[in-house]
């Protein structure tokens, strides 16, 4: 997907999460979307900050043993206990994780449409994931690998580009 799409459609999904009315169900931060599906507001922080581009293979699968792993697994249990019901290496990395393969974005991983028409019909589709996706855990990695958040003006910083690879 080319950077001005993307950055299209990142200001547009994200005017859509500004503007959300909260689930009747609303109790705390938590929204209850459907029975096994509960998006939340957390958004994950680390403890300290990392260069993330100069540590070595060896240091960042370390650092997302001990640091990432664990802070997401709550979250990503929470939001749906089935899909997330044991979350490890290969839930994100995929097959790779097995061998010592870490690469990303990873083609396992849902693909994400190609135009803003695909885009909307994922958010009609699918709009607790999305919700999920935008407001827990896209800022929360960030924070977590110490990397900016997308910015479509640059079309640089982490984005949803970072995990899924996009439709052909």
């Amino acid at each position: 997907m080319n950077t001005a799409l993307l950055s299209i459609v990142t200001l547009w999904v994200a005017t859509l999460f500004s503007t959300v009315t909260p689930h009747p169900a609303q109790t705390g931060n938590q929204r209850s979307t459907t029975d096994t599906l509960v998006v939340t507001d957390t958004v994950v922080t680390a403890d300290s900050v990392i260069d993330w581009d100069k540590m070595s293979k060896a240091e960042r699968k370390e650092y997302m043993k001990k640091v990432v792993l664990p802070k997401m697994k709550p979250i990503m249990h929470t939001f749906d206990t089935k899909k997330f019901a044991d979350v490890k290496c290969g839930t994100c990395h995929g097959a790779g994780a097995r061998n010592g393969q870490f690469k990303m974005p990873n083609p396992e991983l849902a693909k994400l449409p190609n135009s803003r028409a695909g885009f909307e019909k994922l958010m009609k589709d699918k709009p607790q994931w999305m919700e999920f996706m935008a407001k827990t855990m896209k800022p929360s990695m960030a924070n977590l690998l110490s990397l900016k958040p997308f910015d479509p003006k640059t079309g640089k910083g982490f984005g949803c580009g970072n995990c899924h690879t996009t439709q052909e």
